[in-house]
């Protein structure tokens, strides 16, 4: 299955866009507008250098579209195209917490620029990899009206999830259990809500109600993207018996909440503890940093096995079991 048109055309014109604004600042022109930070990954002419990678990716793709390539061709493609839009996604990382920075906090010095700086280079490392995604469609045969390879491929939401999918819900629930194993610590210690959150005003009631939507994100979320039910509403709903829950209701919740706990306490706290910016008892820390971290890579393992399972039925190909 092919990239839409629009994904070819614009792919490359975004990538050389996102190489020249990049090669331009690390040449030395001003960028005062940004004040926030980009990554945490070192600037200059790491960006360019991905955002070039990228470029050459898509720019591949392109031209391999107007030929007849081999099934070794648009692997090749597929590879690195994969390559290109991961390393831009892992540099623009900070791009899910901006945006929860930005939601719960407002606008603030730096933010929108850096949420668009944070942005382009997230929305240049998709656009990669949905590329890298439909050369591989055309490397494995698969079908042109739904990209699956059936006979390999699930079918339906009726089919059982994999195992790695119930390994990463269950991988997202010891994360989850772990940080809150350190929330009730600090509250039984008197140290949550801290200082700073009492004297910001606060109130209890907030601090309640965000514990309440983590604990849903920590438990309900990630059993949803794996169990059936989470894919079709159970008996004990009535009238919404068998019907299907709402796809991204559930796939979009459990992606930006994995990626964005994935960024922030993955990468941006992994990194701050090599370098010595995180101190304190070995404990707590691996708790919260590893607990968040589990909890995250657990969402985004058991989202792509919701991905799949989810997928509209092929209208050209019946599939077994009950109609969705």
């Amino acid at each position: 299955m092919k990239a839409d048109a629009w994904t070819r055309l614009a792919a490359p014109v975004w990538q050389i866009a996102y190489v020249l604004v990049h090669a331009w600042w690390a040449i030395g022109g001003a960028k005062p507008f940004l004040e926030g930070r980009e990554s945490y990954f070192p600037g200059g002419w790491v960006p360019v250098t991905l955002g070039a990678l990228a470029a050459v990716g898509c720019l591949a793709a392109a031209a391999g579209s107007r030929r007849e390539l081999d099934d070794s061709g648009h692997y090749l493609l597929a590879g690195l195209n994969a390559v290109a839009g991961a390393a831009l996604c892992v540099y623009s990382f900070m791009f899910p917490v901006v945006v929860v920075s930005l939601l719960f906090e407002g606008p603030g010095p730096g933010t929108v620029s850096s949420l668009l700086a944070t942005g382009s280079g997230a929305v240049g490392g998709v656009i990669c990899l949905r590329i890298a995604l439909a050369e591989r469609r055309l490397a494995t045969h698969s079908c042109v009206a739904c990209g699956r390879v059936h006979g390999r491929s699930p079918e339906s939401r009726v089919d059982p999830a994999p195992g790695w999918a119930f390994a990463g819900a269950y991988l997202a629930v010891g994360g989850f259990a772990a940080r809150l194993s350190m929330w009730l610590h600090e509250t039984i210690a008197g140290r949550w809500p801290s200082p700073a959150s009492r004297a910001n005003g606060i109130s209890w009631t907030a601090m309640v109600v965000f514990i309440l939507l983590m604990t849903l994100a920590g438990t309900l979320l990630p059993l949803a993207l794996a169990h059936r039910w989470g894919r079709l509403w159970p008996a004990w709903l009535g009238p919404l018996r068998g019907r299907a829950v709402p796809r991204w209701l559930v796939l979009g919740t459990g992606l930006f909440i994995g990626a964005s706990l994935t960024a922030y306490f993955g990468i941006a706290g992994g990194i701050a503890w090599i370098r010595g910016d995180l101190r304190g008892p070995l404990v707590p820390l691996l708790l919260e940093v590893g607990g968040y971290t589990l909890w995250g890579v657990g969402l985004l393992v058991a989202a792509a096995s919701y991905l799949a399972l989810t997928r509209p039925p092929c209208p050209t190909h019946r599939a077994t079991g009950p109609a969705q």
